[in-house]
């Protein structure tokens, strides 16, 4: 199937991060979109600004015989009304990384796995290509103020870059020519049985890519053996470059992030001091190591969408290594009771960095019951406590704004942390 032959399309859930970015890159190629999602946001209200419509909430009036295809979220269930109005239609549906694996077999695609580091890798590769001029077209999880805030970027060339998600291995839909995987720490364990099931999953995408494509890995990465069996890409295993990598962000591991964006680079014959300057320029991007403008007296915030404990540990000491004198917050929100509760012990020595955590609460998606029955705020503060004794129970995201905004005297810094919706947080304060 030929998505960029289609001219009617309709989203189901188009204010996802993903569809919302598919849905305007192929607005920009001139096809006619449409689309529904449960919750107005910041991004179908931008998406109506651009002229998409999005209907609030889903109808089966919605999807009409002129729809040639239909996209919807993974989170969409089966008995969406629209998805089953469009299957009574018989209109193709894809899911979002079905359709978004379809685009990728109409580019040479660069795709960008991993357990950590996807979008901030994702970005700085894409700002690298943008300065070496060759105008990649680029789905990101993240929106960057090179792309004027947004989360995607549409360009004219056969380049495309994409951040390639391994959630129920959705990144198994995509062709890659070439592929980055930045590190590999078994993740997503609501769905994956365990390490050796993570790793097969990006074994089984490493081979795909062809023998004329390339497979970029940091050489000290640790798990990496089984990933790269069988594949017959040419494995650049890189462990030092001759390239001055100085991001614009702090950490070794945006060093590691950089480095692996410049080895893409330098495949595609950008030339070093091009690179350099891409990657040196690049300050970080939306919820990833952002430094609000906003301040609290002369307390700085720092916004973060760390959740995994070894993201929230090395962020954290990235931040202390840049600011070593400061008294800094922590205000984490642990994503997922089944999460949480499978990574106790991995979270309970996250916060070392930091003078003082607060937790509000736990963000609950794909929780079950038994979950959340077996997981709490207290149960996981007593593992911190073990290891940070300056550690609290916020008991909301309300309360804790309350206590930031009697005590952030106290702080220099105070860093938000988490993948659901602490953000919130600033609208309160």
């Amino acid at each position: 199937m030929s998505l960029l032959a289609k001219k009617y399309f309709h989203f189901i859930g188009i204010g996802g991060i993903g569809t919302s970015s598919l849905a305007q890159i192929l607005h920009a190629k001139g096809k006619i979109i449409s689309g529904s999602d449960n919750c107005a946001s910041e991004l179908t209200e931008n998406l109506k600004r651009n002229g998409i419509k999005a209907y609030p909430g889903h109808n089966a009036k919605n999807v009409t015989r002129k729809h040639q295809i239909v996209i919807y979220s993974p989170a969409i269930p089966a008995n969406n009304p629209e998805l089953q109005q469009a299957k009574k239609l018989k209109i193709p549906c894809l899911s979002y990384p079905e359709a978004l694996g379809e685009l990728s077999k109409e580019y040479f695609t660069t795709a960008i796995a991993g357990t950590h580091g996807k979008s901030t890798t994702t970005a700085m590769t894409s700002l690298i290509l943008t300065a070496g001029k060759l105008d990649p077209t680029v789905v990101i999880g993240t929106k960057l103020r090179e792309f004027k805030n947004k989360n995607f970027r549409v360009g004219k060339s056969k380049y495309l870059i994409i951040e390639a998600c391994e959630y129920r291995r959705s990144f198994l839909h995509f062709q890659p020519k070439i592929l980055v995987i930045t590190n590999i720490e078994v993740e997503h364990l609501d769905y994956y049985k365990d390490l050796e099931d993570y790793q097969k999953a990006f074994n089984e995408l490493a081979t795909r890519v062809p023998k004329d494509g390339y497979i970029i890995v940091h050489g000290l990465e640790k798990n990496l053996a089984p990933i790269l069996k069988n594949c017959s890409a040419k494995i650049i295993k890189w462990k030092k470059t001759d390239l001055k990598i100085k991001p614009g962000i702090p950490g070794q591991f945006n060093v590691n992030n950089a480095t692996n964006a410049a080895q893409v680079g330098q495949i595609l014959g950008i030339g070093k001091s091009t690179i350099e300057k891409a990657i040196r320029q690049y300050k970080g991007s939306w919820r990833r190591l952002e430094y609000k403008k906003k301040k609290l007296g002369k307390t700085q915030f720092i916004d973060d969408y760390g959740h995994h404990p070894t993201e929230v540990r090395v962020t954290l000491a990235a931040i202390r290594e840049q600011h070593p004198d400061t008294k800094i917050l922590c205000v984490f929100q642990p994503h997922q009771y089944s999460r949480t509760k499978l990574l106790l012990k991995e979270f309970a020595y996250a916060f070392n960095a930091v003078d003082q955590v607060i937790i509000p609460n736990i963000y609950k998606v794909r929780d079950s019951d038994e979950d959340v029955k077996s997981m709490n705020v207290d149960m996981l503060l007593s593992e911190i406590k073990k290891h940070q004794p300056h550690a609290k129970n916020g008991k909301s995201l309300e309360k804790t704004a309350e206590f930031i905004k009697k005590n952030h005297q106290k702080f220099d810094i105070i860093v938000t942390m988490g993948a659901g919706d602490i953000s919130k947080i600033y609208k309160t304060l």
